[in-house]
């Protein structure tokens, strides 16, 4: 648990600093390290605005499915699409809901009507288009002792073409060397290393591990839609919910619902009390829902090109 702590922290930290804060050996460290990536434990990749890598239509596909279906298959069978990176198998008013990667709005649309409406089982699709993504943070609460989320997380910003290189490299593979990097992009290391260091500041990217917060014990974890009064501005619903520190994914979005936020708690009277004292106190927030996961997939987001091919 320890290693993934280190490497939920800082994807980055070097073998040498991994023994030397666990007692073990860099060898061990190294080998460790391997085998979690290995086993798709733990994936470490750059969490970075989308957009950044080629992706300009997001959303979150909500699916109601027939009474036959196999929800585990059909999730797996979701999974499998290019395009969607999460699927989650949820309580509530839909069975599965998938978010969706895209170039553009064009192809959000034929990924929903010719690859996801087919699907055996599929009843109807919803679709959350994000009008932003608000906030990220991959990061659980209490992972690291006396140390909540990071109150910036990662957010939107504007970046140059060789900034986006960097981002879109480490979204390939989050431990690649500066060398490496600098080798792939014509420049110096230490422009790299340099460049690096202002997007981390900046809370354009954060290298890290992700690691399936079920898996680690966080069970009581699901996705919080919430619908906002008239005059409320679903800005700063959003924005609200970012100081919570269970919360680890925050997007406004267009359709039945305003904004959609991830919880990651380890008891259901930790996510009881979020919900309750906090989620519905915030201005503006007219009514909530909230779906428990019960399962879920991931896949670390690769860059458009990389992924499309």
């Amino acid at each position: 648990m320890w290693l993934v702590t280190l490497l939920q922290a800082d994807g980055r930290i070097s073998y040498a600093d991994i023994a030397r804060r666990t007692g073990m050996t860099e060898k061990t460290a190294r080998r460790k390290v391997s085998m979690l990536l290995d086993e798709n434990f733990i994936q470490v990749t750059a969490v970075t605005d989308p957009a950044l890598l080629g992706y300009a239509a997001m959303g979150l596909a909500c699916i109601t499915v027939d009474g036959a279906v196999n929800t585990s298959e059909l999730a797996d069978s979701l999974s499998a699409i290019s395009q969607v990176d999460y699927v989650t198998c949820t309580t509530g008013r839909f069975a599965l809901q998938a978010e969706l990667m895209c170039a553009d709005p064009g192809e959000l649309q034929r990924v929903v009507d010719e690859r996801i409406r087919v699907l055996p089982g599929v009843a109807q699709v919803e679709v959350l288009a994000y009008l932003r993504l608000h906030y990220q943070q991959a990061r659980f609460e209490g992972v690291l002792p006396g140390h909540g989320a990071d109150p910036e997380g990662v957010r939107p910003r504007a970046l140059d073409e060789i900034d986006r290189r960097i981002v879109s490299l480490l979204a390939v593979d989050g431990r690649a060397p500066f060398s490496e990097l600098a080798t792939a992009l014509g420049v110096s290391e230490t422009m790299v290393r340099q460049r690096y260091q202002r997007l981390v500041a900046s809370g354009a990217v954060k290298v890290m591990g992700i690691a399936n917060p079920l898996r680690l014990g966080f069970r009581s974890t699901g996705w919080i839609v919430v619908k906002a009064t008239a005059n409320a501005r679903s800005a700063d619903i959003a924005e609200a919910l970012t100081r919570l520190s269970a919360v680890t994914y925050v997007a406004i979005t267009a359709g039945r619902y305003d904004v959609l936020a991830e919880v990651v708690c380890v008891h259901h009277e930790d996510l009881l009390s979020l919900v309750d004292e906090h989620v519905r106190a915030v201005a503006g927030v007219a009514s909530i829902e909230l779906w428990l996961y019960l399962d879920l997939r991931y896949k670390p987001l690769q860059p458009h090109a990389v992924q499309s091919g």
